[in-house]
This record gives C-alpha cells, structure tokens and sequence, in this order.
C-alpha cells in the first residue's frame, strides 16, 4: 500500500499537477471547460418525457400522476441550477471528486451510470443529491475538509439518498400529510404547524437512514472511520467559515496607514465558539429537517463498535487534496465578494495571504471588499442615516469566529475613516501594478468616495511623520466620538423631508459638515501620510472629478434619458448597431381548473421550450428588418452551447445582479474584467435581457368554458325577455318557460364561473413581458420594453401584442433619433 502511494504521489507530482497546475499568486476564478456533460445537452421537455418512459408500468394512475408530478418538479429545480451556470464541470475540483465518487460506486454497481458528480459555487458547507442521480458537492464544503475520508462519507451518504430514492418518498409523504391536513382541518384537529411537524420528523428518520447506509457503504472502502466524527463536527459547524483563529489585528498596518487597536472588540468581548451538544430538545422542529449532528455521530459510533474498517486519511495523493482544498478556498473569497459578504471576503482574504503574501488576486479582493464597504457606508450618509447608523445595526454581535472583528470595524468606523483605509489600499494596489485598469479604477473612485467627505485637497490634514503617528496613536481616547453633527432625514424641517434625498444632500451639506480631520480624533487625521507626501497623489486628487466626467461622457442610453425627460411621450431611439441577447427569462405555467376543487398549477416544459424558440427567431426577425446585429447567449440553446459560452452566461448574470444593487453607475464591478473580455469576443458592450412569463389554461378546457358562458348568457337573456312579454299580458300568463331558461342560463355561467373562477369569465392568460438595455462600458441601462397584460392566447404561444412589442425594442435599439 506504501508503495502505491509513493507511486501515486510521484505521478502526481511529475504529470498531474502539469495539466491543471494553478498561479495562486495571479489567481482566475475557476469557469467551467471541456466537454459539456450530457445532463445539459437535453432539454427539460426531453428529460421529462424520458423519466416519463422510465416509470413502473405497474403503477396505479394515482401513484403515476404523484411520479410523474415529482418528476416534473425535479427537473425544472435541477435544470434551472444547471443553466444558472453556478454548477462546475471539467475543472480540477470536479475531476477530484469525481475520482473519491467514482471510487465508491464500485461498491454501489446499481448507480453505475446513473449518477453524475457537480461542483457548485456556494459558501453552503453540505452536499446534496437527487432522486434523478444528480449528485452536488459545494465549495464551502470543499473548503472545510480535513481530509479525504470525510469526503468520501458525504457523498456515501448522498448515493444513498439516491438509492432509496430520498426525495421523491418525502415529496409523496408531504403530500399524504398534505391532504390529511386538509381533511382533519376540515374538523378543527390540526394545523400547518403540526403538518409541518410531521413532515419534518420523516425527513429527520430520512437522514438517519441516508447514513446508515451510506455506512455500509463506507465500511466497503480502505476509508478510516477516525475521520467520521470529525466529519460530523465539520457539518455542526457549517455556519462558521473555514478557520476561526483570530482575526490579525495589524493585518492592514503597512507605513502610515497604522490602525488603532481601540476600533476592534476586546478579546474578552469577542463571542465564543458554540459548544457541539445534542440540540434536539431545543432545536426548532418547524424549521429544522435535520436530526442533530451530534446524535447522528452517536449513532453511526455505535454502528461503527466492533467492525473491522480501514486505516486511510487518503488514497489519492495528500498533496493533491490540499491543492484542491486551497483552490476552494481562494474560490470562496471570490463568493464572499459577489454575494455581499464583504466581512467575510476579508477574513478569508487575510487567511489565505499568510500562505500567498503577494498574490495578486487576493489583494484585489481585499480592495474590492474594502471599497464596496466604504461605498454602501457613503451610501447611507447621502440617504441622511445616523452617522453611528452602522454601528445601532450591531451586526456583529451575532457573529462567531475570527471576522467577527471584522463585522465590528467595519461599523465602528466612521465613513471617512473607511474612506480613507480603502483609498491607501487601492493606492498601493495601483501603485504595485500601474498598467492595470482595473485596478486604476477602484484607486480613482476610492478618491471620489473621500471627496464626500473631503472635497478639496488643501482640507486633507498634512501628512504625519511615523515618530508623529505613534505618538497621536498613544493619545487615543478608550472610546472615539464622532466629530461630525448627526443629521437625518427627520430631523430637517418638514417642508425639506419630502425631496429627492440625493439632491437634498447635496443642498443641505453646509448644515450636515464635511468632515474636519483636525478635530477631535479620529484615525483618517494620519492614515493618509504616505499619499500626501506622493507628488502625484494631489494632481490625482484634484483631477477625480475630470475622471468621473469622463466616465459620464453621455452615451446614447443617456442622451436618450435626457430626451425622454423632455419629450415623455416619446420613447427616443438608441442608435445602437449591435447587441448581445443573454438568457431571458422565460417561464410558462399551466393552470388546469378543477370542478369543486383548487385549480392545479404546474411548469409546462414543452411549452417553454416554445416559447424560446418563437422569441428568438421573433428576435431575429425583427432585427433582420431593422438591420441590428443580434447574437445570442443562452444557456437553454443546448445546439450552440458549449463550456465558455456556458460560463460565459455566469459572468454576465452576475454582473447585471450587481449593477442592479448599486445606487451609482461609477461604482466599479467586481468581475468588470471578465465581462469586458467577454464583450471584446463578441464585439459590442450591449447587453439586452428580460423575460417573458405566460400563466394560462389548456385551450381544451377554456373552449367548453367560454361555449358554455355564451349559452347561458343566451339562455338568461332569451328568458328575460320572455318573462318581460308575459309580464305585460294581462291574462292567460305562462311563465314556466321563462324561469327554465333564466334558471338553466343562471346555473351555465355560474358553473362555468366557478371552474374559471381565476379566469374572469374567458379570459385565460397573464402575461410579464420585460426588456433592458445595459451598456457594459460605463454601466448605463434603459427599460426599453414592459407588458403585464391579461389576454386570451394558446399557453406556449407568442401573442401578437408581445410580437409586437419585441419588434418595438428592437426599432427603438437601433433607430437613430
């Protein structure tokens, strides 16, 4: 065995690491590569018909209908994770684990073939499987392994949810406690609480069975079970990061820029690590389907008592999980920052630079972090916040673990002071890599960002002397006041507080305060030395505002703002010549009434698909006509897609989710490098997504629905006007007749309302149709097409009215006013 593992790790060393090898010190975020994996080259339509064909022959129609029902649910869920672009293949963290998965399915040959390895960008510390084979591994989880072996026990446990088919026996049990909810409610015997209760506690006996057979399965491996406690601990502790030592708190002391111990939390003030107990008796049952991990390990122990099991940490190279492990890790500090966590970002950050100092990557990281922090703080003061607003929050006091002070600085700060420990890390970042861009951006919106705070520079403070520093530093008070007068929104006069709160700041500055750096204390008053003393610095500082016109050099988006402001009835045109379509969302959803009962809801895959097809070749067309250059970018276009454009789709979607959280257009993006790369490819920096979203009935059922309307409004009326004529008789009346068409009329349309109760008398479909234009240059964007109708089109069509409006956008895109 020894000489198999010298062999391996040999190989591993002279071939393996060759073919992925990875520069940590100018790390790239991992994208999906190679061969596209089958899963995602059918459609979902495609999929359901064949979990449809796979379906015992024996079942009754009922328990058809619950399968075919779960099936359909299932795949939609997976096929939207899949097409998010969050799920990785053909990286070297799948080809990892696919090696540890493939490993145990020699011992489960009932799953050969059926199951496939993912690996999702998510911070989650847990797996999750399937009753279709998918298999999901998280990054958080990856990034928390000690060893190989507690792998291997994870996904042992998910092929066992596999196995017996987990989910789909829960989706059938919840709908059993469903209807019986219903039932007993009908009598006052229950509640949603109680249906909750026991649908939980199956999930609950669910887990206790996913590991005991994937145990069994486990005990089958050279895998040692030394590993499985700490495996347990591991899931326990899911909710803090990857490594809870405690936070350096010279991390950011470099020159002048030297932080005062008295904006972190006392190490007597810092929150403990949670004891590992069984929480059962205290666990919130409505919430929670998962028995205590502690209990579990318990279980599995006593399983374990006796057995004769194997002695390896790992069979792959020890090197080679660590390797795998570490790219998880800088992957995290990327998900952190896309995902607003920037606290954590920086913990993370400042964990893995004591492995790689210089990185590149991870300093941009911690900028990027630094600077969206000191953004939303700048964000609030423009909004007339308290300026202690950040700290009332108290986000901190919920944290464990090292960043714990990191949640606490970032509120204990002032916005100036943030300001300005963000403008000296973006300053040496471009310093070190002047021919960087990007780099030169955030530096250049860093100053601005100061600016706010700061207008002029001759308000700057002069630079201090590191001799000048310590000594200002000893002099700082146990607890910092704030020198600039509190002023919010309530506290202006009442005719004031109903103006656009940006332009009321900006008017009301005077009586709110720049900040005073030479008044009282605070440590914005040195941190700046280094920078005043750099000649360029000043010419950098006063030109900003030359930096930012420039980057708001009117484009046509914002030229035809400007006009639409004047000319409101009129929606101006873009001139543009080019665009790039990317993943609209398109969802269609089936409605079927039933007599006496709920109207059932369900996605209509084969009708989506439609719809796909019908929108884009409807694009197409119209910009055919118009002479606009049209490509497209989605990832449900399963004959064009292949690895990049698929991670291709990832990037941009993450970029439009940030823009649209940003109150400023000069906020720089996070991942601004990668979507100009990609725009370069494709030769434009517009991007136009939306969505179209259509909830209707089967035709079938609205045609009996609307024929029935008729008559009996034909038959009400006919009786109405008969009753009239008898009324006016004056003898030999005969209304028999005439109540049996008003009866038999008033008994059609009310049964007919009833079961078309949503339908509003005929009407059988609502439709969202959506469209924006984002210029990715200079982060502009328009709303150029929106539609919320109700209507009466076939579900999976393309009404003429949305026709209509696709071929408006793409009139207004390229028309030149």
């Amino acid at each position: 065995m020894q000489k198999m593992q010298f062999w391996a790790l040999l190989l591993f060393l002279l071939i393996g690491q060759k073919g992925w090898a990875q520069d940590f010190d100018d790390y790239r975020c991992l994208s999906a590569s190679g061969e596209v994996p089958e899963r995602f080259l059918l459609s979902s339509a495609q999929k359901y018909e064949l979990g449809l064909a796979q379906l015992d022959p024996g079942l009754s129609n009922k328990d058809r209908k619950t399968q075919a029902k779960f099936q359909q649910q299932t795949i939609y869920s997976i096929d939207d994770l899949l097409r998010s672009g969050k799920v990785l293949f053909g990286t070297p963290v799948n080809d990892y684990v696919n090696k540890v998965g493939n490993r145990l399915l020699e011992h489960t040959p009932e799953l050969k073939g059926k199951v496939d390895f993912f690996v999702i960008r998510s911070s989650a510390v847990n797996a999750f499987a399937t009753a279709t084979g998918v298999v999901c591994v998280n990054m958080g989880l990856l990034a928390q392994l000690e060893n190989e072996a507690q792998l291997a026990f994870v996904l042992s446990h998910e092929l066992m949810h596999v196995q017996k088919q987990h989910s789909l026996s829960q989706y059938e049990k919840d709908l059993a406690i469903l209807k019986e909810s219903k039932q007993r409610s009908l009598f006052k015997k229950t509640d949603f609480n109680s249906a909750l209760l026991e649908s939980n506690s199956y999930s609950r006996e669910l887990e206790f069975e996913a590991d005991k057979g994937g145990l069994d399965i486990f005990l089958k491996t050279q895998y040692s079970t030394a590993a499985l406690k700490s495996a347990f601990s591991l899931l326990n502790y899911a909710y803090l990061l990857y490594d809870t030592t405690a936070f350096d708190l010279q991390y950011f002391n470099e020159g002048s820029c030297q932080l005062d111990p008295s904006i972190f939390l006392p190490e007597d003030s810092l929150n403990a690590i949670s004891a590992w107990v069984d929480d059962s008796e205290n666990t919130d049952t409505l919430r929670s389907t998962h028995p205590s991990t502690l209990r579990r390990w318990e279980v599995v122990e006593e399983a374990i008592s006796g057995k004769t099991t194997g002695d390896q940490f790992f069979i792959e190279p020890k090197a080679e999980f660590e390797r795998i492990r570490k790219i998880a890790r800088f992957e995290l500090a990327s998900y952190y920052l896309h995902n607003f966590r920037f606290e954590d970002a920086l913990y993370v950050v400042q964990l893995l630079r004591k492995e790689e100092p210089n990185s590149r990557y991870l300093r941009e990281v911690e900028v990027q972090a630094l600077h969206a922090i000191s953004r939303f703080s700048m964000y609030e003061a423009s909004s007339f916040m308290n300026s202690d607003y950040r700290r009332q929050l108290k986000t901190y006091s919920k944290i464990e673990g090292g960043q714990q002070q990191l949640y606490f600085m970032s509120s204990n700060l002032r916005a100036v002071e943030l300001a300005s420990l963000t403008l000296y890390k973006a300053w040496k970042l471009q310093r070190d890599y002047p021919e960087d861009k990007y780099f030169e951006n955030y530096y250049r919106d860093a100053i601005y960002v100061l600016q706010q705070h700061v207008p002029s520079f001759d308000q700057l403070p002069e630079a201090m002397t590191a001799a000048e520093i310590k000594a200002y530093l000893a002099k700082a008070p146990a607890e910092q006041e704030y020198a600039v007068a509190k002023v919010t929104k309530d506290s202006l006069p009442k005719a004031l507080q109903d103006v656009k709160l940006k332009t009321l700041f900006n008017s009301y500055r005077k009586s709110y305060g720049y900040s005073d750096l030479n008044k009282g204390y605070n440590i914005a008053r040195y941190l700046l030395s280094d920078l005043l003393v750099d000649e360029a610095f000043k010419t950098d500082y006063e030109q900003v505002e030359d930096y930012h016109q420039q980057l708001m050099q009117k484009d046509s988006i914002d030229q035809a703002q400007a006009r639409k402001a004047d000319k409101k009835a009129k929606a101006p045109g873009l001139g543009i010549d080019s665009v790039l379509y990317v993943n609209p969302y398109l969802l269609a959803v089936k409605k079927a009434p039933k007599f006496l009962g709920e109207t059932e809801t369900s996605l209509d895959f084969e009708k989506r698909d439609e719809i796909l097809t019908k929108f884009y070749g409807e694009v197409n067309k119209a910009a055919e006509k118009e002479g606009l250059h049209v490509q497209t970018l989605d990832n449900r276009n399963v004959e064009e897609l292949d690895a990049e454009r698929y991670a291709e789709v990832a990037t941009i979607k993450d970029w439009l989710r940030f823009r649209m959280n940003l109150d400023s257009r000069h906020h720089p993006i996070f991942n601004q490098r990668e979507v100009d790369r990609i725009c370069k490819k494709y030769g434009t920096p517009y991007i136009v997504t939306g969505g179209y979203i259509q909830q209707g009935y089967n035709r079938k059922i609205n045609t009996p629905i609307q024929i029935a309307v008729a008559a009996g409004a034909v038959s009400f009326i006919a009786g109405a006007i008969m009753l009239n004529a008898e009324m006016s008789k004056e003898e030999d009346r005969s209304f028999g007749l005439s109540y049996a068409l008003l009866i038999a009329g008033g008994a059609a349309i009310g049964v007919a309302s009833y079961v078309n109760a949503d339908l509003k008398l005929g009407v059988v479909s609502e439709q969202l149709y959506f469209s924006s234009i984002f210029n990715t240059a200079n982060s502009t964007y328009e709303t150029i097409g929106f539609y919320n109708k109700i209507g009466i089109p076939k579900l999976g069509s393309l009404p003429r009215r949305i026709k209509s409006q696709i071929r408006k956008d793409i009139k207004r895109i390229k028309k030149q006013d």
